[in-house]
């Protein structure tokens, strides 16, 4: 769990940062990548469980320090994200390369849908047809794009930190 701390806590640091200045400019009908989203989900799928919600938790506190949103807000909605992909323990998501694609497509979702019903509960307005329609569907094609070479590089990652047991 250290490992994954140290790991994940300078990279999802910078992730939030490039996401929210870089990664913001650019948009695909009012979508934009959600790069932390893709590592807490990423890292999840690469075999870190566990790790995976402490990388969702981190990571959405760096990007709720760096937006001008409610505070846990976002570390809620990607913690709950990465343990509905942990359900699984990695036994389905390593058999097909189009199961991680389907796991970052409903966390986009799952994602947008939470932040939205937490903005609404805590009085703001909320267009859902407009926000679902024209920022989660774009941002759920861009973060699908995204998602087999982060994933690639999350799982040798993993792999390189965690090596599998050298049996005699």
């Amino acid at each position: 769990m250290i490992t994954t701390l140290l790991i994940g806590v300078p990279l999802l640091a910078l992730a939030a940062v490039v996401q929210s200045s870089v990664v913001a400019n650019f948009h695909l009908y009012g979508g934009a990548v959600d790069l932390v989203l893709i590592l807490t989900l990423g890292w999840t799928l690469a075999g870190d469980w566990q790790g995976g919600a402490v990388w969702g938790f981190a990571g959405g506190l760096f990007l709720d320090l760096l937006s001008g949103g409610p505070l846990g807000l976002t570390s809620l909605a990607f913690v709950l994200m990465a343990y509905f992909a942990s359900l699984t323990e990695g036994r389905l998501w390593r058999s097909h390369v189009l199961l991680p694609l389907a796991t970052v497509a409903l966390g986009t979702f799952g994602f947008h849908f939470i932040s939205l019903l937490g903005f609404s509960l805590l009085g703001q307005p909320v267009d859902w047809g407009l926000s679902l329609s024209r920022v989660t569907l774009p941002a759920a094609v861009l973060n699908i794009l995204f998602t087999l070479p982060v994933y690639q590089v999350l799982r040798w990652l993993h792999e390189v930190v965690y090596p599998a047991p050298v049996t005699t």
